[in-house]
């Protein structure tokens, strides 16, 4: 696998100079999956893709190093849980020596840490207590300089949730409750030269949040619904959010502060329009968008993306649904599930694929059919979906339609699946029996897990932690 990441990186360097003058298309990349890909094979897929930007949503400390001479821009983040582990000069100067520096020194070429992620949200963190960002931020940042890491922006993500909601975009501006640390943040933000980074989600802010026809979220809407602010006419919901947070820039008094979008994507399941189609479909208009350096009535030029995201990660923790583990253009096993080409010259072809994915035996967990005490059968199947992913069988998801005994051998494979197909795990009160027949119904998939990272990295004689 180092050897196809070495051969990748030639052809790769040359777009990665070109991408960096004028704009880029990145990916997030986040791993609370409970087989997570081998991180090698994604370095490699990042490389045959010709995806220069790749942002974790962790510091990644534990698998940052595979990324050594790919040249691969690498953006790290500090979880809000783990803002208090730099509040002090001693805990910033090690936790940047650790995460940043010593990478940096191995090869990795790290260009941006995130100080929390929506710290200011009030739908992700109603409840937790994030004072700590703006100064932990500025420490990061006073600490970085020290260490001879300027080139290193230190700043951190936020949603749409952050702005009052408004019809217009000119109407837009941060939430009065947020107002003093969010101003204090813009300040460090337009002092270090660091451009304000949205997290951007249309399909949710037109269902969810403005109740418009879902048409809005697509660049090529179909439907004729546009709004009028002023003299501009917005026909899609991407422009409009951008340009609403420009406004509200504006009105803080940084006109010229630039946007880059930390995420933006489309769900495949578990959500009204979360499908591969459609992800398919917003994408491949998004991706025509940004190729046209086009930009919005406000923000005219190239924008700075990351897609949103490289594989679904089925231990996400839910807050609107659990669509929110289904933002993967790759599945879980590293197969694509559309066409999209991250080159942004438009073809109409499926992106590579990872190399070296091990799947396990092909064997599934099924419902024998038993339904004499159905409070047995209920039971084990609440059990298998509270700890395993069955978004797809929720209403309007992919596997909705399934008959009573496909509904409950699909929740009994998942969980079976997710503990590595022990043979326990598929009793459930001797409800279960284990085949080799796929059970598969038309466009419902009963999918088989991969062999993991976590069991095929094994280093002196010990797997090494994730």
């Amino acid at each position: 696998m180092k050897m196809r990441v070495k051969m990748s990186l030639m052809c790769f360097m040359v777009l990665v100079m070109a991408t960096q003058v004028n704009s880029f298309v990145g990916i997030t990349w986040g791993r609370l999956q409970t087989q997570q890909l081998v991180p090698s094979m994604v370095a490699d897929m990042l490389l045959q893709n010709k995806i220069p930007q790749l942002r974790l949503m962790t510091s990644g400390y534990d698998i940052i190093e595979i990324f050594s001479g790919t040249n691969i821009s690498l953006s790290v983040t500090m979880g809000n849980q783990f803002v208090w582990q730099a509040n002090r000069n001693d805990l910033a100067y090690a936790w940047v020596n650790d995460r940043i520096k010593d990478p940096i020194n191995k090869g990795v070429n790290i260009v941006e840490v995130s100080i929390g992620s929506e710290p200011f949200s009030n739908t992700f963190l109603k409840e937790a207590n994030n004072n700590q960002v703006v100064p932990v931020l500025k420490l990061i940042r006073e600490t970085l300089d020290d260490m001879k890491l300027g080139h290193v922006r230190a700043t951190t993500g936020h949603g749409m949730d952050v702005l009052k909601v408004s019809k217009f975009p000119s109407e837009a501006d941060f939430r009065d409750d947020i107002k003093k640390p969010m101003l204090e943040s813009l300040e460090e933000f337009n002092r270090t030269g660091v451009p304000f980074v949205l997290y951007m989600f249309p399909i949710h802010f037109v269902k969810e949040i403005m109740n418009y026809t879902m048409e809005f979220a697509f660049m090529d809407n179909k439907s004729g619904f546009k709004i009028v602010d002023g003299n501009i006419t917005y026909t899609n919901a991407v422009e409009l959010m951008i340009d609403s947070l420009a406004w509200a820039l504006k009105k803080a008094g940084y006109p010229d502060m630039k946007i880059m979008i930390g995420q933006i994507g489309w769900p495949t399941d578990g959500y009204p329009h979360a499908n591969i189609k459609n992800a398919e479909r917003f994408h491949k208009g998004l991706l025509k968008y940004v190729a046209s350096k086009k930009g919005t009535p406000l923000r005219p030029g190239p924008l700075d993306i990351y897609l949103h995201s490289l594989s679904d990660e089925n231990e996400f923790r839910t807050i609107f649904g659990t669509f929110q583990r289904h933002w993967g253009i790759y599945r879980s096993d590293g197969n694509p599930k559309y066409k999209i080409d991250f080159s942004l010259q438009d073809r109409d072809e499926y992106p590579t694929q990872a190399k070296g994915i091990v799947k396990m035996p092909n064997r599934w967990c099924k419902f024998n059919g038993d339904t004499s005490n159905m409070y047995l059968v209920n039971k084990n199947y609440d059990l298998a979906c509270k700890t395993a992913d069955c978004t797809r069988l929720e209403k309007g998801a992919s596997c909705d339609g399934l008959k009573f005994e496909s509904r409950i051998s699909y929740a009994f494979n998942a969980f079976f699946q997710k503990y590595k197909q022990s043979l326990e795990r598929c009793d459930f009160d001797g409800l279960g029996k284990i085949v080799a027949t796929n059970p598969s119904v038309e466009n419902c998939e009963f999918p088989i897990e991969i062999l993991a990272f976590q069991d095929q990295i094994v280093q002196n004689g010990m797997v090494l932690r994730i």
